[in-house]
C-alpha cells in the first residue's frame, strides 16, 4: 500500500481542478501567452549548449516498421487498462513539458529536485512551490486537453495484474506521482541541452538491436519549433552528460513496512533439527534453476522482446556494515545498483531455465535460519529480491531489511511496485539466505507464484 497517498491527496485537493477530456491525442502547442510567461522567467546570461554528448542519432523514421513510429499504437495495452492510462498521461505530460527544456532555469530546477529525492525523480506536484511559473505553464498546456498536473496525479494508479488471492496485499492499488526521472544523475551537465522522453518503448519484435530503446526528443536549437525524434538506449544514456528527462510514474519513498508476522510462501524449504557449519572458505553459493511461470508476469510491454530477470542483493555483516553483493555502487542505505541474472524471451513463460549465477560467498558467522521473526545481530545477513528491471523507470521498493542496528532499503528500477518476482517487498526481512540449509542439503528452492529460483552450495 502506498504510504504517502494521504499526503498526495492533500496536495491534489489543494489544486484547481479542470474538466476532464478524453482526447489524449490532441496536439499541445505553446500559445503566445505561454511564451510570454516563460520569457519572463529569469534566464539572464544562461545559454544552453545545443550539443549531444555520446548520443548516436538513430531516427525513428528510418526504420521499416510503421509501428515503431506510431506512438499512438505504442501507448496501447489491451491487457492492462491501468497501464494504458498511465502511458497516455505520461505522454500528455511530455508534450506539455518538452518546450520548457529550452530554459536553463527549468532544467536546473528539475535536476536539483531529482538529485534531492530518493528516486532521482522530480515530483511535478512540487513545482507548485519550487517553481510556480513552470507549474502554471505546464498546466496551461494541459488545459487545452482538459487536464492538469493535479488531476493526472489523482488518477495515476495501477492495479496489479494476476495477484495472489492468498495474499490480499498483492492486489492492493498502487499510487504514483507524475515525475521526471533522471537515470544519469552522476554524469549530468546542466549546461547541455536535455533530451526528453514520454518513456515509451519502441517496437523491438523485428529488430533485436532496438531492445529496451525508448522514444526520445531534442531540439536542434533555441529557435526550433519542432523536435527531432530518435531512439534512446540505456548505453547511450549512461555514457552521456546530457540531462535525460524521462516522464515517469514515481514513488515518494523506497521504504516499506516490515511484516515479521507474515506467513512465508517459500516452497519446498527443508526444516532441519540441527545445524552444521562448513569451515571451508572456498565454497560459495549460486543460483541455477530459474523461470517465470506465466506470461502476465513477464512485465514487458507487448512490443518489447525480453524480460530482464534481475536481483538486488545486500549483505549486512556481523559488525553492522553494509556491503553490496553485486558489482556496482550504492549511496547511503539506498541501493543504487542491480544485477541482471538472465534475459528471458517473451515466449519462454512456463519454461525452467538453468544457468549458474553467483549469489554469495561463505561469509561467517552465519545467520540463524530458524528465527526469521527475530532481528539478528553479530552475524552475516544476506537480503535479496528478484525483479523485472527497466533501466528507464525510476526505482521502486523491493523491501526494507534490518540487522545489527542497520536498515537497508532494497530497490529496483521497475515500472510498477508489484514487478518483483520472488518476495513480496514487505517480507524480504524474513526471506534472507539460509546458509546452513544450503550447507546441509546443497540446495533449496525460493519459489513464488510468479517464478522459480533455486540456490545451491557450489
Amino acid at each position: 500500500m502506498y504510504k504517502n497517498h494521504e499526503k498526495i491527496s492533500q496536495v491534489i485537493n489543494s489544486k484547481r481542478e479542470l474538466a476532464f477530456c478524453t482526447n489524449l491525442n490532441a496536439i499541445i502547442r505553446l500559445s503566445s501567452c505561454d511564451k510570454a510567461e516563460i520569457s519572463s522567467i529569469q534566464n539572464a546570461g544562461m545559454k544552453l549548449d545545443y550539443r549531444l554528448d555520446n548520443i548516436p542519432i538513430r531516427y525513428l523514421e528510418n526504420t521499416n516498421r510503421n509501428s515503431i513510429t506510431d506512438i499512438n499504437q505504442l501507448l496501447l495495452n489491451p491487457e492492462d487498462s491501468d497501464d494504458e492510462k498511465i502511458n497516455q498521461y505520461l505522454y500528455k505530460l511530455s508534450l506539455a513539458t518538452r518546450e520548457l527544456i529550452k530554459y536553463s532555469d527549468f532544467n536546473e530546477t528539475i535536476i536539483r529536485m531529482a538529485k534531492d529525492s530518493e528516486t532521482n525523480s522530480a515530483n511535478l506536484l512540487d513545482l507548485a512551490e519550487e517553481a510556480p511559473n513552470y507549474y502554471d505553464s505546464i498546466n496551461n498546456r494541459l488545459a487545452v486537453g482538459g487536464l492538469s498536473i493535479s488531476q493526472i496525479a489523482s488518477d495515476l494508479t495501477h492495479r496489479p495484474i494476476a495477484p495472489n488471492p492468498d495474499y490480499p496485499i498483492t492486489g492492493a492499488i498502487e499510487y504514483y506521482v507524475p515525475a521526471i526521472f533522471i537515470p544519469n544523475p552522476s554524469t549530468v551537465n546542466s549546461n547541455l541541452q536535455p533530451i526528453i522522453s514520454p518513456n515509451i518503448e519502441v517496437d523491438a519484435r523485428y529488430d533485436e538491436s532496438l531492445e529496451d530503446n525508448i522514444v526520445a526528443w531534442f531540439y536542434s536549437g533555441p529557435q526550433s519549433e519542432v523536435v527531432t525524434e530518435i531512439c534512446l538506449s540505456e548505453e547511450s544514456t549512461m555514457n552521456s552528460s546530457n540531462p535525460i528527462f524521462l516522464l515517469d510514474n514515481s514513488v515518494l519513498t523506497l521504504a516499506t513496512e516490515q511484516d515479521l508476522d507474515f506467513v512465508s510462501y517459500m516452497e519446498d524449504v527443508e526444516t532441519l533439527a540441527g545445524s552444521s557449519s562448513s569451515s571451508s572458505s572456498e565454497i560459495s553459493f549460486s543460483s541455477y534453476e530459474f523461470g517465470i511461470k506465466e506470461s502476465y508476469y513477464m512485465y514487458e510491454p507487448w512490443q518489447s522482446g525480453k524480460s530482464e530477470f534481475s536481483v538486488s542483493t545486500v549483505r549486512i555483516d556481523d559488525t553492522g556494515t553494509l556491503h553490496l553483493v553485486n558489482p556496482g555502487g550504492w549511496g547511503g542505505t539506498f541501493l543504487r545498483e542491480w544485477h541482471t541474472l538472465y534475459k528471458i524471451d517473451s515466449d519462454d513463460d512456463g519454461v525452467m531455465h538453468e544457468k549458474w549465477r553467483y549469489h554469495a560467498s561463505n561469509w561467517q558467522p552465519w545467520s540463524n535460519p530458524w528465527t526469521p521473526q527475530v532481528i539478528q545481530s553479530g552475524v552475516n545477513m544476506v537480503f535479496w529480491n528478484t525483479f523485472e528491471r527497466d533501466w528507464n523507470r525510476s526505482p521502486k521498493a523491493l523491501g526494507t531489511c534490518t540487522a545489527s542496528g542497520l536498515s537497508v532499503y532494497l530497490q529496483g528500477n521497475m515500472k510498477y511496485s508489484d514487478n518483483s518476482y520472488t518476495w513480496i517487498p514487505n517480507t524480504t526481512q524474513i526471506h534472507y539466505t539460509r546458509f546452513q540449509w544450503l550447507d546441509s542439503n546443497w540446495a533449496h528452492w525460493n519459489n513464488s507464484w510468479k517464478a522459480w529460483f533455486r540456490l545451491w552450495k557450489v
